[in-house]
């Protein structure tokens, strides 16, 4: 995923359908995880990210 950015993976069945999932964890903690099957299913994975933890100042 692009760095700063949110993730999102967003899967597609075809016609021919069949299974699939996706699971998604940012920064090692898991977040979401969604299965699709069939014609044309559809798994989404989203999540925001946390902020970002401030650095002590060097001195």
């Amino acid at each position: 995923m692009p760095l700063g950015r949110p993730p999102l993976v967003s899967i597609t069945l075809g016609e021919k359908g069949g299974r699939v999932s996706c699971s998604l964890a940012v920064r090692g903690r898991h977040v979401q995880t969604a299965s699709a099957y069939g014609k044309f299913g559809r798994a989404t994975c989203q999540a925001e990210l946390p902020s970002p933890t401030p650095t002590a100042a060097a001195g």
